[in-house]
């Protein structure tokens, strides 16, 4: 129960507030490094808890002498062009086919026009921290081992994707195309697949459930961790989630983001250096103008803000969550496509996977480690 007296002072200073026109604490998730009696608590950090506060509670904190830091709000970095297959919820007959069962994606890393399947990522486990999946899609179900929820407070059980962004994903990285071989395929489609919730339907992401999301990832012994999302504002809990999680040998694979073309105009978590940026090209290897840019130096050496890579992410066809496909487009579809060949051609830690893709990339636009697409494509030779 609040004291009388601290609610008549707490109403006190929202007057003066108002009435000073000083900018009272915006609503919002904040990490509660103090007293958190009385709120709902998210996750637990060890520096504090992350909770939703309206205006009034954050004030109400901060002349308690709680001391608040905000949690930054990401959003995934696709955006669906077209459908290529109707479908419709439900495990039964397939229903829907791709218009391309080795959609031009897979041809480019594959480096082979006449691909007919796929193959490898035997024993890999890749999270995917994204909106979710549809784990009854018939070219996903197989591959799915663990179904998780990080945006409701504690991890719970369930992974359902409303929005379906985090279904195209998945099946870039490793879609098998069904038990009858007649859907789509990923990039490693032997991959084991846990997915991660930790996007609302609507596709924006509270950083605190992606922080929690990257440690749980590394204590399951997940070898890679894929995020086709990300913002402008750093946030200090993923940065340590990442920390940890490359630490234990994982390897953090993320989207550059669709800010481009400026220079400098990467997303983090994808300007982390820990992390494996991924910027998108088309079907003729160009640059999407809209592709984020790094501030790469040309010294071939990942620092803050730096491009890694560039991967297939305009026109993009993959799985979808009514169970047929679609095309998408967004640094968010480049994104699986590496973190899909990291699992294909995983080297035994993360560290030694990433020096081995970047011995295979080719250099696609300007000369060098370009702040476009730093090493190139990343592909099979």
């Amino acid at each position: 129960m609040v004291p009388m007296r601290f609610l008549a002072v707490l109403m006190v200073m929202l007057l003066v507030f108002s009435a000073l026109s000083i900018a009272l604490p915006a609503p919002g998730r904040y990490l509660v490094k103090g007293d958190a009696r009385g709120l709902r608590v998210q996750h637990e950090f060890s520096g504090g808890v992350t909770a939703e506060l309206s205006s009034a509670e954050a004030l109400a904190l901060t002349l308690r002498g709680v001391e608040l830091e905000s949690v930054p709000l990401w959003h995934v970095l696709g955006r669906q062009v077209s459908a290529s297959g109707k479908g419709k919820p439900g495990p039964a007959a397939r229903v829907s086919f791709p218009s391309d069962q080795t959609p031009w994606g897979m041809e480019t890393v594959y480096n082979n026009a006449s691909l007919l399947s796929t193959s490898g990522g035997a024993g890999v486990d890749v999270a995917v921290l994204d909106t979710g999946v549809y784990k009854n899609h018939l070219d996903l179900s197989r591959r799915v081992t663990q179904c998780k929820d990080f945006t409701r407070g504690p991890v719970k059980n369930g992974c359902p994707d409303g929005y379906g962004h985090g279904t195209h994903v998945s099946g870039t990285i490793l879609a098998d195309a069904g038990a009858d071989g007649l859907g789509i395929w990923g990039v490693a489609p032997a991959a084991n697949l846990f997915a991660y919730k930790v996007c609302g339907n609507d596709g924006y992401c509270w950083s605190d459930n992606i922080a929690t999301a990257i440690r749980h990832a590394a204590d399951q012994g997940a070898e890679i961790i894929s995020m086709s999302l990300g913002g402008d504002a750093e946030s200090a809990l993923v940065r340590d989630a990442i920390t940890y999680a490359v630490g234990k040998g994982v390897l953090v694979v993320a989207a550059a983001g669709n800010d481009g073309p400026a220079l400098g105009s990467i997303d983090w978590p994808g300007a982390n250096a820990n992390v494996v940026a991924v910027a998108a090209i088309d079907s003729s290897l160009a640059v999407a103008d809209w592709s984020s840019r790094g501030l790469n130096d040309g010294d071939f050496v990942i620092e803050a803000q730096e491009v890694e890579f560039g991967a297939p992410g305009v026109a993009v066809e993959s799985a979808m969550n009514n169970g047929g496909y679609a095309i998408w487009d967004g640094t968010s579809m480049a994104t699986p496509h590496i973190a899909g060949l990291a699992a294909k051609l995983w080297q035994g830690s993360g560290a030694a996977t990433r020096a081995y893709l970047q011995g295979l990339a080719v250099d696609i636009d300007a000369a060098g480690d370009d702040p476009a697409t730093g090493f190139g494509l990343a592909r099979l030779g």
